[in-house]
């Protein structure tokens, strides 16, 4: 059962330099609890493709952009929880570049 606070989970990122030999390359770890919330920075000169899957596109975050990624607003209906799956990998694609790309979250415990 669920407790009332909520846990970040290590920042993961992947340095931009090492992205664009054809095809995604993970950030970091498979994340540890079902995702709540998720923040993902493009702190670098490149745009980047984020997979959640590791086989197809499902956000673009433009070079010095960020995106945040709410995942229980979309609970249906209202009284049930919707939250990134425990486990999942997150995963970059894009032309090689100059700078990071941060991944940040939160779950319940």
């Amino acid at each position: 059962m669920a407790k009332d606070f909520i846990v970040p989970i290590d920042l993961q990122y992947v340095n931009t330099a090492g992205i664009g030999l054809g095809g995604y390359i993970p950030v970091g770890d498979p994340i540890e609890g079902s995702l709540a919330f998720i923040r993902i920075t493009n702190d670098s000169n490149t745009d980047v493709y984020i997979s959640y899957d590791g086989q197809d596109d499902h956000e673009y975050v433009p070079a010095g952009d960020k995106i945040e990624e709410y995942f229980q607003i979309n609970s249906t209906p209202n009284n049930q929880v919707a939250k990134l799956k425990k486990g999942t990998v997150i995963s970059i694609r894009g032309n090689a570049g100059v700078g990071y790309v941060y991944i940040a979250g939160y779950y319940n415990e």
